[in-house]
């Protein structure tokens, strides 16, 4: 009577070739791909990349067209004998909130669609990637437009009660803004782990992958955007201008993806313990 350690194979397990280190050329023939040059983990991080880019300026061409989708009332006004038309405060934050909630659910479903498709083709199986997208782009503007209701209300809440005091604070803004493309970015690690079929615990690896990297994202926009660009009032749900709006997207939605794929490549080193009988 002996025992001894044993690796278990792809074959006996489909999750194997994703938790042993010692089997990532096996990786290629689990998920049908070709030989290359390159680690699996190096193409896998280059389409997921890939796919957060494309996701952030799809997200953006589309939020450009649809800023203004909701405007507020106008009211009339007498001043020094002139006649002026302008919105009221509160009809104001509540058109920028829906906006605000539209173009976030918008980079949700932009994020999960891309990432979802990503994982499909990362091994090699349209109909995988098409079923994840189709699911992270249902998932991530639901989570979107779901976290925007609920986080952007305290944001206008203390715009409201402080104008001047909100005008100089980056915290809540880097809050809800982290917040909200964090679970944005979840959304799209979901659909990512999905459509590569690498079972729960990858799922769980994507997801937190995609959301550790859409808070990155977030951090560097609020630290760029009020350094660089402080009349854009990049603090605000939707900043003023197109490229400080593009900035936010590429930055959230490429690193969603990047870390993604890097989370959900990471070795898994524990060796599986069987034990033997002679």
């Amino acid at each position: 009577m002996d025992s001894s350690d044993v690796l278990t194979t792809p074959e006996s397990n489909p999750d194997e070739a994703w938790r042993l280190e010692t089997a990532r050329s096996k990786v290629h023939d689990e998920f049908n791909l070709p030989q290359s040059p390159l680690p699996f983990g190096v193409l896998l991080c280059s389409l997921a990349l890939g796919a957060g880019l494309l996701a952030g300026l799809g997200s953006w061409l589309i939020g450009e067209a649809t800023v203004d989708a909701f405007k507020p009332p106008m009211a009339q006004f007498e001043m020094m004998g002139q006649t002026l038309f302008k919105a009221q405060f509160e009809d104001q934050l509540s058109a920028d909130a829906k906006n605000a909630t539209l173009a976030f659910a918008v980079l949700g479903g932009t994020l999960g669609l891309a990432l979802g498709i990503a994982g499909g083709l990362a091994r090699k199986s349209g109909r995988a990637g098409f079923r994840a997208g189709v699911f992270g782009l249902v998932l991530g503007g639901l989570v979107g437009s779901g976290i925007s209701l609920a986080l952007l209300p305290i944001y206008h809440h203390a715009l409201a009660r402080s104008p001047e005091e909100m005008s100089h604070d980056i915290i809540l803004p880097l809050l809800v803004h982290g917040g909200i493309w964090s679970a944005c970015g979840l959304a799209g690690g979901v659909a990512f782990g999905i459509g590569l079929g690498a079972g729960r615990g990858r799922v769980f690896n994507a997801a937190l992958g995609g959301l550790i990297g859409a808070a990155l994202g977030a951090a560097l926009y609020e630290i760029v955007g009020v350094a660089m660009f402080p009349a854009s009032k990049t603090t605000s749900p939707i900043s003023l201008t197109w490229n400080t709006r593009l900035l936010a997207r590429m930055l959230v939605a490429s690193l969603s993806g990047l870390l993604a794929a890097a989370v959900v490549n990471m070795p898994d080193r524990r060796h599986v313990k069987v034990k033997s009988s002679s």
